[in-house]
């Protein structure tokens, strides 16, 4: 079997041209609010600043860095994926709607456990539904920490742990198990899909991830809960 990093790799390869519509179609386009939530979260680290500068990991179709270009505090947004066919259909995205080069956006293909990037050189690092797919996360969250100022924030947006116990067993049985069809349905592939579910076996609850931060040296950590803890934002103060 192929380790994590090239089955993902191959996976996203393979839906980088319906990723978007199966967004729209899975959350009834309710992410949008959940990636605007996530930037405002981490926006926290901008306060009194003019020349933020800003690192969006595993940045997929490039949504979250699009928020950013919005916010006029911020002048460097570097967006990075470890997969080239989802990089070129965000900047393509991106492209047309600013009718030219995005500002201030650099997208480039990068591993995200090895960031190339001097200590303390980002006021904000953000990641959306892209850190339970890291081939080693630990390893990942001590680069996210090296490469942020002091005062700086993370936040990470991700599938959750509902804690009502009725919610979290209509969501990880009755739910989840709709999302390959849907896969199948509009992606025409239903495999691609089966992956999110069976990730989420593996990946912490938000409230443990919120308390393992500490570990790496963050000074405060909080999570969010988001339709019921279905979708959790976990955000971290270095």
């Amino acid at each position: 079997m192929q380790d994590k990093e090239s089955y993902v790799h191959n996976l996203f390869t393979r839906i980088a041209e319906k990723y978007d519509l199966l967004n729209d179609v899975m959350t009834a386009s309710l992410h949008r609010s959940w990636k605007k939530t996530l930037v405002e979260h981490a926006a926290q680290a901008l306060k009194g600043k003019s020349n933020a500068r800003i690192l969006d990991l595993c940045t997929g179709t490039g949504d979250i860095a699009d928020i950013w270009i919005q916010d006029g505090r911020v002048i460097e947004i570097i967006a990075i994926d470890s997969c080239a066919p989802m990089l070129e259909s965000g900047y393509k995205k991106l492209k047309k709607k600013y009718q030219g080069d995005p500002p201030k956006l650099k997208m480039l293909e990068a591993d995200a456990m090895e960031l190339l990037y001097p200590h303390e050189h980002f006021d904000a690092v953000t990641v959306s539904f892209g850190l339970r797919n890291v081939q080693d996360a630990d390893k990942c969250l001590a680069e996210v920490y090296r490469v942020l100022k002091p005062g700086g924030y993370f936040a990470c947006l991700d599938l959750g742990h509902p804690p009502i116990p009725f919610i979290d067993w209509l969501y990880k049985k009755i739910f989840l198990q709709i999302i390959p069809s849907i896969g199948a349905s509009f992606a025409k592939d239903k495999d691609a899909y089966q992956y999110l579910v069976d990730s989420l076996n593996t990946w912490p609850p938000q409230w443990t991830l919120s308390e393992a931060l500490y570990d790496f040296g963050f000074k405060r950590s909080y999570y969010k809960n988001i339709m019921l803890g279905t979708i959790a934002l976990v955000v971290a103060e270095k």
